[in-house]
């Protein structure tokens, strides 16, 4: 189950890199965002944010030894 979890977010996390990266380069070929936009990209930014705590949280979490200490 852990790994489907993580595969879950491994594409969940690539998927929300590539709609940014996406993001990146309309802003750099057009220039700013519409301001509806804008909103859009701040909550998938947001949502990076979210699942990089998650995973730095699950490490910490899965960092002990057999006795759940080190």
């Amino acid at each position: 189950m852990t790994d489907k979890q993580q595969h879950s977010g491994s594409e969940e996390w690539d998927n929300l890199l590539s709609h940014l990266r996406q993001i990146r380069e309309q802003v750099r070929q057009q220039g700013p965002l519409p301001d509806h936009e804008k909103q859009e990209v701040a909550n998938a930014f947001h949502r990076g944010l979210e699942l990089l705590e998650n995973q730095v949280r699950d490490m910490e979490g899965g960092l002990r030894g057999s006795s759940g200490r080190w």
